[in-house]
C-alpha cells in the first residue's frame, strides 16, 4: 500500500496544465555561474534605514493564524512561501528491515557547531518513513541539492509505500555512509553522515493531536568535494555547490548570485562617532 498523498491535500501546485506552462518559458540556463556583485547600497551609513522608499507605497493587513475558521494548510502556504530561501535536504535513511528511504526535506537548517547539530521539521500527524526510520535506528544522510540533480531529488517526494526504496527513481548514484548505514547521493557536493540527538513532538492546540516533530541530528562525518572547498576545510564554494532553494508552492530558484557584507565594527568603536551618539540621543527623545 502506497504511503498517504499529502501533496493532494496540500495543493500546492497552482497551475491546471503545468506542462503547457512550462513549455512556455524560457530554457533553463545550466551555464550561469557564481557572480558577485557590490552590496545593493555600498555607501550605507548608520541611520540609513532601508535602500528604497518602496515600503511607503504599501498597507498592511493582519491575519490570526490561531483564527478558528482559518485551516492550517493555508499557514503552511503562507510560512513556506515567505521563509524563503530555504535550503534543501535530500534525506536518506534506511528501516530496520533494511529499506534504503530518500526524500527532499525544506524544513531543515544548521543548528549548532559544537556539537555540529542539523533540524529537520516532519510535518504531519502521521509519521512518514524517515521520521520512523529515523527514530528507530538513529542514523540519517543529508545530501545538499545543487541544480544539477534538482529534478532527481524532487522525484524522491512521491508516495512509495514503506517497503519500497525511493533511489531506484532517481538514477543517482548511492554512497553507502563510511559510520552510518544510509545512502548519499555521490552528484552532492556536500553530504553529512549523522547520528540522531534528540526530538520534540510539537502538538496542536486545538486538536490535542500532534502535528509536526522536530529532530535534530548530530554530523560525525561529511563529504566535500575536493575542489568544492579551502586548503583549511572550512568555507564551501558557492559557485561549485549551487544550491537550490526552496520558496512557496512549487518554486524553487538557484543561489547564483550575491556579494559580502562584512559585520559591523565593534560597537566601542561605533559609539565614538558622533553621528552615532546623536542617533541614539534622537531615538531616546522620539521614544521617551
Amino acid at each position: 500500500m502506497e504511503a498517504p498523498d499529502k501533496e493532494a491535500l496540500v495543493n500546492r501546485n497552482p497551475h491546471a496544465d503545468f506542462s503547457t506552462v512550462e513549455a512556455s518559458r524560457p530554457d533553463y540556463n545550466g551555464s550561469c555561474q557564481w557572480t558577485p556583485t557590490k552590496t545593493p547600497n555600498p555607501g550605507w551609513a548608520y541611520g540609513d534605514g532601508a535602500n528604497t522608499n518602496g515600503w511607503q507605497q504599501h498597507s498592511f493587513i493582519e491575519i490570526d493564524p490561531s483564527e478558528p475558521t482559518r485551516p492550517s494548510n493555508l499557514n503552511y502556504k503562507l510560512m513556506i512561501s515567505s521563509t524563503v530561501p530555504r535550503p534543501i535536504a535530500l534525506l536518506s535513511t534506511v528501516s530496520d528491515s533494511g529499506v534504503q528511504n530518500v526524500a527532499p526535506f525544506s524544513y531543515f537548517q544548521a543548528v549548532c557547531a559544537d556539537p555540529p547539530l542539523y533540524s529537520i521539521s516532519f510535518v504531519g500527524e502521521t509519521p512518514n518513513d524517515s521520521l520512523r526510520n529515523v527514530l528507530e535506528t538513529r542514523e540519517a544522510c543529508i545530501s545538499i541539492v545543487s541544480d544539477t540533480f534538482i529534478e532527481a531529488a524532487n522525484a524522491t517526494s512521491i508516495n512509495t509505500p514503506p517497503h519500497i526504496s525511493e533511489w531506484p527513481l532517481t538514477g543517482l548514484h548511492p554512497l553507502a555512509g563510511r559510520l552510518v548505514k544510509p545512502y548519499y547521493a555521490l552528484e552532492s557536493a556536500f553530504s553529512i553522515e549523522l547520528e540522531y540527538h534528540s526530538h520534540h513532538d510539537i502538538v496542536s492546540p486545538n486538536s490535542g493531536k500532534r502535528t509536526a516533530t522536530l529532530v535534530l541530528l548530530r554530523a560525525v562525518l561529511f563529504h566535500v568535494w575536493e575542489d568544492a572547498i579551502g586548503r583549511d576545510e572550512a568555507t564551501l564554494d558557492i559557485a561549485t555547490l549551487r544550491p537550490v532553494f526552496r520558496a512557496g508552492g512549487i518554486t524553487y530558484g538557484v543561489c547564483l548570485q550575491g556579494f559580502e557584507l562584512p559585520r559591523p565594527e565593534a560597537y566601542r568603536k561605533v559609539r565614538e562617532s558622533r553621528d552615532a551618539q546623536m542617533l541614539f540621543e534622537d531615538f531616546e527623545t522620539r521614544n521617551s
